[in-house]
């Protein structure tokens, strides 16, 4: 999830946009039939959406979606 100040957060942890690749990878490694889900916010940018779907790629999980956050 990209909230609306850019700040990223996974299973209810913010994350630093630099360790967004090793959280997907450790994700990945306990469900490797898993799917990116990214959930921005309307008034995040989208620098930091490329930033998370680069790092899933970087990461080797190329099944990426995009969810509407609705707030």
């Amino acid at each position: 999830r990209i909230n609306a100040n850019d700040e990223i957060w996974i299973d209810r942890r913010m994350i630093d946009p630099r360790a967004v690749r090793a959280n997907i990878e450790r994700l990945h490694a306990e469900n490797p039939s898993g799917s990116v889900v990214i959930q921005p916010n309307k008034r995040s940018t989208n620098k930091m959406l490329v930033t998370i779907m680069d790092a899933s790629r970087l990461a080797g999980v190329y099944n990426i979606s995009i969810a509407d956050d609705n707030s």
